[in-house]
This record gives C-alpha cells, structure tokens and sequence, in this order.
C-alpha cells in the first residue's frame, strides 16, 4: 500500500486528489488531509437543503460536492481526513467496518474509547468523531472519514443549519448526529500534527506501506480536475436533483409573497408567485424573468435588475433571502 500525507489544505485540491488516485492508480492508497473550512455535500444530495446559504456567504465558506454518496459534513483544521483506496471483487469492495477498522484500532491503541457506530460511523461515548462513505469505479473502491480532532463544532452547527421544509425533493437527506472532539478524550494531550504523525506511523507499520509523494505532473493533472469540475458551479450546485422550493415571506413594506419553484438541473424551470401586492402585473414580469435562468444569486440578480428599479412592495435582497 501506498502512504500519502497531503501538505495542502485546499479542499477542492483534496478532493480532486482522491478521484485522481481513484482513477490513475492500480496499488492500494491510503491518503490523509486536513482542508481548510468548507461544507463537503454527497453526490446525490441537494446543496441548497443541506446547508445554511446565508451563513455561509457571509463566512465565505467554500461548498464542494464529493465522488461518494452520504450525508453532508463541515471541514476545517481541526478536522482530519482519511482515504483508503483498494481494488477487489465486485460486490465485495464496499465494506465500512473493514475501512474504519485501523481508525477505531488506532484510537484504541492511544488510549481513547472508540467504537464502529451503527450508521457506519465511529462513536466516543456514543458521540459521533467519523463519518464515511465510499465510492466504486470499476474495480476500485475509494472509502474515505473524517476524524474530528478539535474541528470548531458551533461552526459546524451554523453551517449546516437549515429549513427542511422549504424543499421538497427525493435528494438524500443527512442525518444529525451528536458530535464531539477526539481531542476532548485524550488521555495524554496531543496537537493536531502529532495526532497525525501517530496515526501516519501506526498505518505505515501496520500495513507495509511505502511513502508516495505526489509529482509536479500528479499535481498538473489533480489541478486540470479541480478547474474543470471541483471547482465548478454545475458540479457542486447544478448536480442536484430536481427538486421544488417553496418559501413565503413577509417584506420591509409589509407585504406577503409565496414563492414555488421547480428546479431541474440548476436551471428554474418554473416559477409561481402569489402575493398581496398591488403591483400584479410587475409580480408576473418578475415570474417571467425567474423562468429558464440558473437558480444561482448572480443569475437571478441580471435577469432581475432592470425589473426592481419599478418595485414598490419587494427588494432584491428579501427576494435572494428566500429563494436561498
């Protein structure tokens, strides 16, 4: 097996390394990173229901969507990543307990209490410290987890706080989950890179691993795959299954719209807007220049600019707060 330790911090990079390792590589990998603050989304799940839009504009913090399916988790520097990418038969290659097992073993061996959980996690005094999900290409499967060392949990709560009712669609929903800090169980205080040179070494001398380190040309390609997908909005918005967004609100002028969308692929395929206002011709303009644009804020700012210097009873922004 092949041991790599990642420099960066750089989630889309990140990301972008594992479908490279994935995909170009035949030996087994194991690949562990820490990435700066971001919300990473599974594959079959809609970004907007998962996360909390207005918080994490304001904190500018980056949503990128994985390879694997599962829930959706929040990334920062005190939050370690783990990958292991094997080949094997198929209908044998996804297996949970076989791809945490060296975590929880690991955890033992310094001393902390953890245990495979019963929604493929890995609990401490049945609190949650490891997601996992894994993903199969061909012969290959790529199983990864977070380890959450001292990752900061109100960020996390923030983050990923939102409305379940305002969408309705057939996305995979995450589940909520109690967390804690491996760090917090420590019997003997650790810092998050000696956390990670133990677990680096206990992998290397458990499972005859050799040290890679990634070439100028690994990082040429890993770089094309980040500006051509993990990068993009298709990919990390646009993916999203069809779904419907319905949202009322109550403006500064003290009038009341309800707002029905239906959102295939990105793109706003219909709108329905019932409101008290006075102005019924403007609210059908504004209907019309919502249908056929990308459901993203920029998109729905030009098609509707012209529009609000005639709005008396709505304001652009009250109009982005709901429909995000």
């Amino acid at each position: 097996m092949r041991i790599i330790l990642s420099k960066k911090n750089n989630p889309f990079e990140n990301l972008a390394t594992e479908e490279y390792l994935l995909k170009n590589f035949t030996e087994d990998i194991f690949f562990l990173y820490i990435n700066s603050k971001s919300i990473v989304v599974g594959k079959h799940q809609n970004t907007l229901s998962e996360i909390n839009h207005s918080f994490i504009s304001e904190n500018n913090i980056p949503v990128i969507r994985r390879l694997s399916g599962g829930g959706t988790v929040f990334h920062d520097l005190g939050n370690i990543n783990f990958c292991f990418i094997t080949s094997g038969a198929k209908g044998e290659l996804v297996n949970f307990k076989k791809y945490t097992s060296p975590m929880v073993s690991f955890l033992n061996a310094i001393d902390v209490a953890a245990h495979f959980g019963g929604r493929n996690d890995i609990l401490i005094d049945g609190c949650k410290i490891s997601g996992n999900a894994s993903h199969v290409f061909k012969s290959r499967v790529m199983h990864h987890g977070t380890l959450l060392f001292n990752s900061e949990l109100s960020s996390l709560t923030n983050a990923l706080k939102n409305d379940p009712t305002k969408f309705k669609d057939k996305a995979v929903k995450s589940v909520r989950s109690k967390v804690t800090n491996i760090h917090s169980h420590l019997k003997t205080p650790l810092t998050i890179n000696e956390f990670i040179e133990k677990l680096y070494e206990y992998i290397h001398a458990n499972y005859n691993c050799k040290k890679y380190i990634l070439s100028e040309n690994d990082y040429d390609q890993i770089n094309k795959l980040v500006e051509d997908k993990f990068k993009t909005w298709e990919w990390n918005y646009g993916y999203s299954p069809k779904f419907e967004l319905k949202k009322r609100t109550k403006t500064s002028t003290g009038k009341r719209f309800e707002f029905t969308l239906q959102v295939v692929k990105g793109t706003i395929k219909s709108v329905n807007i019932k409101s008290n206002s006075t102005q019924k011709e403007w609210v059908n303009d504004l209907e019309n220049s919502l249908t056929d644009i990308y459901h993203r804020p920029d998109s729905i700012q030009f098609s509707t600019e012209k529009l609000f210097e005639k709005a008396k009873d709505l304001k652009l922004n009250e109009l982005l707060e709901a429909l995000f």
